[in-house]
């Protein structure tokens, strides 16, 4: 066996050869040498090796890496007497003492343990149906349940208008049920003639009340429910609502007004108010004194105001205060002096999208606390014991932040947790540790399924999977197995032929376009070898990926895999391009000498292949832009970054895919165009004769431009979308990395060679020597051309004649060209 060593020191020279060597034989020995020291070094061994360093320890202090890594071990070893490759895709029976190994999970009813993977993925799995069972988080449903509750003023709705409470009364606002709806009426006064006995609702929403002075309420009836919404209030007198210490109100809606503060004396002593809503305002600051006497306060609603900061002594009165929402705000930092400790029985603080940087320890003292929602703000770490004194809490919310990391003990003293939400975040890396105090969690969500290994003890972890790969496959769909290997094995054969092809039986005409053709055969040969790279990985991990993702990802051979899809796609592309303007400046200008210097056709070259190593080799180089693992983003290794459009490196990612391939795809497409109008413009004496031939030649050129814009429109306009926003889906983003994006590599041997004369000419010849073919050879013979040479000899004949002036020279270069280019 070769040392590896030794391959190492191959590397560069390889790719050097590769860019560099115009024949092919070197070249082919150089790409092969390079799969065989990835195949043999890379893919059997390193990655397994490395897989337990690169599992959330990355940052850990020295003398705390021992203990990381036997956490690790712990996590991802298998049960004992179970092939390490079936331990995902197995139902195993409890030990002794009915207990599942780690990572399993008891069904109800039947000695059977199913894998994570297994619970709640859709199909039955447990004799029981246990495992499809409690699939819905009811923490997380209660509070969006309550945050959503229908309003008070709408539990009327079955009621029809006009059917009304109080019978032979004349109010002055509709009425419905227990209601008086008063809606968008301009009122600048409390309405007359209203009951003043059983009233639920009094609903004003819409009203001009600017101004609410101390005598406003004066004539206000006994109401449960007061909604004041939409009002256009800027400012309330201190004692205004003095008129409530004798009224039974208990709701009060103020939403979307115009308050920037609060009156000093807002709610008299002795009121019952249970529920105010102050959503969507202009608040700036909170007072000391703003809720005083509102001790049997029960909901308090802040959202979408510009609070920045308060202090304890704001919130200090509300002692049976259950609910308090204060996102949407600026609040910039969380400190132990901003909640007091007489919110005993608080049981749901939300401070979703604030400006949240960072959150002192001991912040929250709330015993009674359920659910806490910190979504959408700007943190970046959670340090150790930041959230004990919260022993009852259920839900937490830490989505859409930029989290990078997690101190070990950061969810300590959370032992009642059950559903825990992470999506949205930086960190890519979670150490087990982590979450191994969370003995009661039954959800936990990321962004990365490959996360699930950290959390092994969860029952329902999310998501299964990115679309490509899932917890056990790289490639889990089968159908995308299958696709890999063909679109693999018809680049690698077909490009092989081409190369073997070009270089045995060189064309004696237009050695320029011959040039080209071949190097683009190269470069989409690499295509070949990235899919072939990329299915052995998936036979290499299967029914075990989740175990080796992380690992995978980081390793240098998705790295090298995701350096050739780039360098052959770049490549590919600009030589397309090439051999485009050649083919355009043979059919627009045929009897124009051509530049056939050499230097100068491997100069082109180089400069090509050149500008498309330095693009796929520049998010290899130690560079913040990138980030450390570029092509690791995902599994297959690509830099398309669909399912995370603005990742480290996101403009890079839209240059190669989105302005280059528009550019190249333009010109393409404006080339061909041309070309066939020429051809056409050429024979217009003639039409009536040829038009058929030209037809075909018509159709020979759409579907080039066809297979052009298969391959590079769906990758424009998905990647244009998903930076604009869009949700991709998954499975899309599958096809289009494993189907669409190589179908160029796969089909430009068929269109550019395979197809053509002069390819056919060649297997004619070869043909002849073989006994075998001699009854063939006898009807060929007789047929010089076929439909489609004829007509586009006659064609680009007659062009020739056209534009030369019919000399015999000019037609006899034409017909030596288009054999080697068409």
């Amino acid at each position: 066996m070769w040392h590896s060593n030794a391959f190492k020191m191959d590397y560069w020279w390889c790719l050097q050869s590769v860019i560099a060597c115009p024949l092919p034989i070197p070249m082919i020995y150089a790409i092969l040498l390079v799969v065989a020291a990835v195949v043999v070094e890379g893919v059997t061994g390193t990655t397994k090796e490395t897989t337990i360093s690169a599992i959330g320890t990355a940052d850990i202090p020295v003398e705390r890496q021992q203990d990381a890594e036997a956490a690790v071990r712990e996590v991802i070893s298998p049960p004992l007497g179970v092939s390490v490759g079936l331990v995902d895709s197995l139902i195993l029976v409890p030990d002794e003492n009915d207990k599942c190994p780690q990572g399993y999970f008891h069904c109800n009813s039947s000695a059977q343990c199913v894998p994570q993977r297994a619970n709640c993925d859709g199909s039955v799995d447990c004799d029981d149906k246990s495992d499809e069972l409690n699939c819905d988080n009811e923490v997380d449903a209660k509070y969006w349940d309550h945050l959503f509750r229908k309003n008070t003023f709408g539990a009327g709705d079955d009621k029809k208008l006009g059917d009304c409470l109080w019978q032979n009364e004349n109010f002055s606002c509709p009425c419905r049920g227990d209601q008086i709806l008063c809606r968008f009426q301009q009122l600048t006064e409390l309405p007359t003639r209203l009951p003043q006995y059983d009233l639920a609702t009094l609903d004003l929403t819409g009203s001009n009340f600017e101004n609410i002075n101390e005598t406003f309420f004066e004539g206000l009836p006994e109401v449960k429910s007061l909604v004041l919404k939409f009002c256009g209030i800027r400012e309330i007198a201190s004692h205004a609502f003095d008129r409530l210490a004798d009224n039974p109100l208990r709701t009060l809606y103020m939403d979307d007004n115009k308050l920037q503060h609060l009156p000093e004396h807002f709610f008299p002593e002795g009121n019952q108010l249970r529920i105010l809503i102050l959503a969507r305002n202009r608040l700036h600051s909170l007072n000391r004194s703003d809720f005083h006497n509102l001790q049997q306060l029960e909901e308090l609603d802040l959202r979408g105001n510009r609070i920045g900061s308060f202090e304890a002594a704001v919130f200090a009165e509300l002692i049976s205060l259950e609910f308090l929402y204060l996102n949407e705000n600026q609040v910039k930092r969380l400190d132990a002096e901003m909640f007091p400790r007489t919110l005993l029985r608080l049981h749901t603080l939300s401070l979703d999208r604030n400006q949240i940087e960072d959150i002192d320890a001991n912040t929250f003292h709330f015993p009674c606390l359920r659910h806490l929602y910190l979504a959408g703000n700007r943190l970046s770490h959670i340090r150790d014991e930041t959230f004990c004194n919260l022993s009852n809490l259920q839900g937490l919310h830490l989505n859409e932040n930029r989290i990078e990391g997690f101190g070990l003990e950061a969810f300590a003293c959370l032992g009642n947790l059950t559903s825990l939400l992470l999506t949205g975040n930086r960190f890519q890396t979670l150490d087990p540790r982590v979450l191994q105090n969370l003995s009661s969690l039954d959800y936990i969500y990321f962004s990365w399924f490959h996360l699930c290994s950290a959390a092994l003890h969860v029952r329902v972890c999310d998501p299964h999977g990115d679309g490509i790969s899932s917890k056990l496959h790289l490639l889990d769909n089968q159908i995308l197995r299958g696709s890999v290997w063909v679109m693999a094995s018809i680049a690698v054969v077909g490009n092989l032929l081409v190369l073997l092809g070009r270089y045995f039986y060189k064309s004696r005409s237009n050695v320029e376009h011959s040039l080209y053709l071949r190097h683009l055969a190269a470069s989409d040969f690499l295509m070949g070898i990235y899919l072939t790279l990329i299915a052995c990985a998936d036979i290499n991990f299967r029914g075990e990926y989740i175990k080796y993702e992380e690992a995978w990802r980081h390793s240098g051979v998705c790295a090298f895999a995701g350096f050739l899809s780039t360098f052959s796609c770049q490549s590919s592309t600009l030589l397309l391009t090439l051999v485009t303007w050649d083919r355009l400046m043979s059919v627009t200008r045929p009897l124009k000498p051509r530049d056939t210097e050499k230097f100068r056709i491997v100069l082109r070259l180089l400069l090509l292949w050149g500008i498309s190593f330095g693009l796929a080799a520049a998010p290899l180089l130690t560079n913040p832009y990138f980030g450390s693992h570029f092509y690791g983003n995902n599994g297959v290794c690509l830099s398309l970054h669909i399912h995370d459009p603005y990742a480290k490196g996101w403009e890079y990612s839209a240059l190669l895919f989105i302005f280059v391939n528009t550019l190249s795809l333009v010109f393409i497409l404006f080339s061909y165009v041309r070309m066939l109008q020429a051809i056409r413009d050429s024979g217009g004496g003639m039409r009536s004769t040829h038009s058929g031939r030209e037809n075909v030649v018509a159709t020979r050129f759409a579907i080039i431009v066809t297979t052009d814009c298969a391959c590079w429109l769906p990758i424009i306009v998905v990647k244009v979308a998903a930076l604009s926003g869009c949700n991709i889906s998954p499975d899309l983003y599958a096809w289009l990395a494993v189907l669409v994006l190589p179908v160029n590599s796969a089909l430009n041997p068929v269109l550019y060679t395979l197809t053509t004369a002069a390819f056919k000419q060649q297997l004619r010849r070869y043909c002849h020597t073989l006994p075998s073919c001699s009854l063939l050879n006898n009807e060929t013979r007789s047929q010089t051309q076929t439909a489609y040479e004829s007509g586009l000899s006659v064609s680009l004949a007659h062009l020739g004649g056209g534009v030369g002036g019919g000399g015999g020279s000019g037609r006899k270069r034409l017909s030596h060209r288009q054999m080697s280019y068409l």
